[in-house]
């Protein structure tokens, strides 16, 4: 996405951000705002995260799965408000259409989340032969772990187990555990692969009393 896209979607969270914290302060100062008061302020809690989202899967793109990432992410997220929107505002029992409204709402919110999760470490995959390989594991993490938490959501009264439960918190793990590698090397690991090393200014020929200048030192 383009960087003037980028700029008006950040407007766009300051607003939504600066809407609900006034909504928030006046559900606390008064009694109440009722119930069409409640349903506004979910309403803009919900397009705070689609819209957080959205902005971590925008930026430049350095390849194609990363642009299919980021295309994925950004319609998770308006599918994930817009079907949470209608859950909000609108009956949900009727028809017994309820329950799919809101497991698909969950769905897409999980899709988004894991999309931005990708979105911002994929980047840096190309910085130097370590940080490609530890890209690489924790997007294979995050893909893995989406498609775990997702079974609880697509499928009702889903047991799979206690093995189940121990390999998605192992893959929660990792994926937490390279994320936090890929922030250190990038922050405090080798340079970039290709860079070009910083020069050492010369030194300046020093003299001697006389003040006979003597060789400069390499």
């Amino acid at each position: 996405m383009k960087l003037p896209a980028r700029k008006f979607l950040l407007r766009i969270i300051v607003v939504l951000l600066t809407l609900t914290a006034a909504l928030g302060i006046i559900s606390i100062l008064w009694t109440g705002l009722g119930e069409t008061g409640t349903k506004i302020l979910i309403s803009a809690i919900a397009a705070d995260a689609s819209s957080i989202l959205a902005l971590c899967c925008t930026g430049r793109t350095v390849s194609a799965l990363h642009r299919a990432i980021q295309v994925t992410g950004v319609l998770s997220a308006c599918a994930g408000f817009a079907t949470g929107v209608y859950g909000i505002w609108f009956d949900m029992n009727v028809n017994g259409v309820g329950d799919g409204i809101l497991r698909a709402a969950a769905v897409c919110f999980i899709l988004a989340t894991s999309s931005a999760h990708a979105s911002l470490v994929l980047p840096l995959r190309s910085y130097n032969r370590p940080m490609r390989i530890v890209v690489t594991g924790t997007v294979l993490c995050i893909a893995a772990a989406a498609e775990l938490i997702a079974n609880y959501v697509l499928f009702p009264n889903f047991s799979p187990g206690n093995a189940y439960n121990r390999a998605l918190i192992v893959i929660l793990i990792l994926d937490a555990l390279g994320t936090i590698l890929i922030l250190l090397m990038h922050r405090f690991g080798p340079p970039r692969a290709g860079a070009v090393p910083a020069k050492t200014p010369a030194r300046a020929p020093s003299s001697d009393s006389s003040g006979a200048k003597l060789p400069s030192v390499p």
